[in-house]
């Protein structure tokens, strides 16, 4: 098979360039010609991996019939002027893609991440006819997808793509696309012969003094590293969320109680310089090391020269992030220093052991039990390293996949498809429903759990009542609520509880009237602002809420519905906020934030309203504007509002 992969590619770093290099190496050895179309090779030096002369050959590999071909673009340069200026990434991509497709005959494109990548493989494909499949990652989805413009531009290379490999299918077919395009994405997976407890450590001193020699102004500690003493390690991204600055300080405890080790970070770009002032703070300077990213096929390497790696990750924005990170290391047998929020979302999070097999910090916020897990490590070489290949056996009872055989299922899926064949895949083996009782089971099963024993009978009941299935299971669901809450005789709270479970689906899905009125008609200003203005000038701007908020008063809620910590059902004012990724949420609120939420309506400036919460309460004037500024500031972390100037009285009547 001929595939065309727009993706990215080494030297970016990072997972999903990680994972496109192993799944193109992987199709290229089991016999299939890979062309990568990318633009890698213009990433910026904070994102850069640090490639050396032995790298080369492992970009674009050989077995036998199979390869791997990289296709680059042009380098931005004055060849590229227009007004306004930007590196035409999209144009660039999207036109050498197709080129390669004519070329070369490719029958498939794959691309991941839809910015710029999933959109040029949307351009692409419309230009040659050649299906294309679409995967996303974390930020595009949870970040870039709710900003205006952009949300609308990925929703449409979505819905048009022959295959979008997803990890929930349901929100995805909320979105508008059809079961029969949505794929279960195949999830990110080891190559275990490049991570495992045999592969050759990284010489660090040999790699300190290439760096020293070639690049010294990447190095912040030229100083040889004591062989003799253990190495501490992460590598990666690095900030607050990430656990730096928490790994820092437990070192700086521990620092000043006379251990001694080395610190070595793998790291690129703008986030090292407040890395090594809190390096400088806590007394690490000469015993720590930040040195760049090392290519994808290295990172083993890596590991092995440690005596345990950290991955501290705590508090991450985007909750349905699922790094490899913590595989990595217990396939090469290291002892893994791990958080608690990352090791609940491992599979095999119920065997993790903290002392056993892994070294468990439930909260690194917490520097001195940190402190005492890498203390653990650093006293005992032996034990960290008992508990490093104990932390290999968890990934005994995890099979080996194969990598290119799903792949490659799914191409040749989509290819059956578009040729007019039959598939090969069910709707069990993409994660779609089956029919719509299985899709009323997953849009609303807090509904069916209230209901209890009578949910098949009702479920039943509405089917034959309403036998024309909806084209989107979520239109369906909120179909069922409002038969079940106007059913003759339901008792009160299953009305409530039906009419709950309704507004939940109403933030699953778009529906027609969405696509023509976005949340939002006009941009932001604070968010380009907020950094660089004092935070008195947002008393000038006007909050405007999303249009998709809806607060609604509930009178009778069944405990447990609204989820641990908003109380136990009963009244309730709830409010439901629907985000273009479609990961809305819902939460009750006091009447102070009701209030506030309606007055965010385009019409008063933050001032205005701080003065008029001033007048009619009795706290201190700081107090009121603080909890007004402080709900306001949450508010449009969250999406509801954004702040934008106060429009004409016409202008705003249009």
């Amino acid at each position: 098979m001929r595939i065309c992969a727009i993706v990215k590619y080494p030297p970016i770093q990072g997972g999903v360039s990680a994972q496109s290099y192993w799944m193109c190496r992987a199709l290229a050895e089991a016999g299939h010609e890979v062309h990568v179309v990318t633009n890698a090779d213009e990433v910026e030096d904070d994102y850069r991996l640090m490639l050396t002369a032995d790298d080369r050959s492992w970009l674009e590999p050989t077995f036998g019939q199979g390869r791997v071909r990289v296709h680059r673009t042009e380098a931005h340069s004055p060849a590229f002027l227009h007004v306004p200026q930007s590196n035409p990434f999209l144009g660039k991509l999207a036109g050498l893609a197709t080129e390669v497709i004519r070329r070369h005959g490719c029958e498939v494109i794959f691309s991941y991440y839809l910015e710029p990548y999933g959109v040029a493989a949307h351009l692409a494909s419309s230009w040659t006819g050649v299906p294309y499949l679409v995967r996303n990652a974390g930020s595009d989805l949870g970040r870039l997808m709710n900003r205006p413009g952009l949300g609308t531009t990925y929703h449409e290379v979505l819905r048009h793509a022959q295959g979008v490999c997803v990890g929930n299918p349901l929100m995805f077919m909320g979105m508008g696309v059809h079961p029969d395009n949505i794929y279960r994405g195949v999830p990110p997976d080891l190559i275990r012969k490049c991570f495992s407890p045999d592969v050759e450590p990284l010489d660090l001193n040999g790699y300190l003094s290439e760096l020293v020699r070639d690049h010294p102004h990447l190095v912040n500690n030229p100083r040889p590293m004591d062989p003799s003493l253990p190495v501490i390690g992460i590598y990666g991204k690095v900030g607050v969320v990430k656990g730096t600055y928490d790994l820092l300080s437990a070192l700086g405890l521990l620092r000043k109680e006379g251990l001694r080790f080395n610190l070595v970070v793998l790291t690129r770009g703008r986030r090292t310089l407040p890395l090594h002032k809190a390096i400088e703070e806590q007394g690490l300077a000469e015993q720590s090391w930040v040195l760049p990213f090392v290519a994808h096929w290295k990172v083993a390497r890596f590991i092995r020269a440690c005596r345990a790696v950290c991955f501290l990750e705590r508090d991450f924005p985007i909750t349905f992030h699922a790094p490899t990170v913590p595989k990595e290391v217990l396939a090469c047998g290291t002892c893994l220093v791990l958080s608690g929020e990352v090791a609940a979302k491992q599979p095999f999070r119920e065997r993790l052991v903290s002392g056993q097999n892994v070294l468990l910090v439930p909260d690194p916020k917490v520097h001195g039990d940190l402190a005492a897990a890498l203390r653990r490590a650093i006293e005992d070489p032996a034990g960290a390293r008992a508990i490093g290949l104990r932390g290999l056996e968890l990934l005994e009872g995890v099979p080996q996949r194969d990598l290119a055989a799903e792949y490659t299922r799914l191409f040749e899926d989509v290819l059956a498809r578009h040729r007019g064949q039959p598939r090969n895949m069910t709707a069990a083996d993409r994660g779609v429903p089956a029919d719509r009782t299985e899709a009323l089971r997953r849009t609303v099963p807090v509904l069916l759990e209230v209901l209890g024993e009578r949910a098949d009978a009702m479920l039943q009941a509405f089917l034959e009542a309403h036998p024309e299935a909806h084209a989107n299971p979520f239109v369906d669901a909120v179909a069922f609520c409002r038969w079940v809450g106007s059913a003759q005789g339901v008792e009160p709270s299953l009305a409530e509880a039906a009419r709950w479970a309704g507004l939940i689906a109403w933030m699953g899905h778009f529906s027609p009237e969405d696509g023509v009125q976005p949340p939002f008609d006009c941009p932001d200003l604070w968010e380009s602002m907020k950094a660089e203005v004092p935070a008195e000038r947002l008393r000038a701007l006007v909050p405007l809420r999303s249009r998709w908020v809806r607060m609604e008063r509930f009178s009778a809620l069944p405990p447990g519905v609204l989820g641990a910590g908003q109380g136990s059902g009963g009244e309730a004012t709830v409010l439901f906020h629907k985000r273009p990724n479609l990961y809305g949420h819902h939460f009750r609120v006091n009447p102070f934030t009701a209030e506030l939420v309606s007055q965010c309506d385009g019409e008063r400036t933050v001032g205005e309203l701080i003065e008029g919460y001033r007048r009619r309460h009795e706290r201190s004037a700081d107090q009121v504007e603080r909890a007004v500024l402080e709900a306001l500031e949450r508010f449009h972390r969250e999406g509801l509002v954004i702040f934008t100037e106060k429009r004409p009285a016409a202008l705003a009547e249009a």
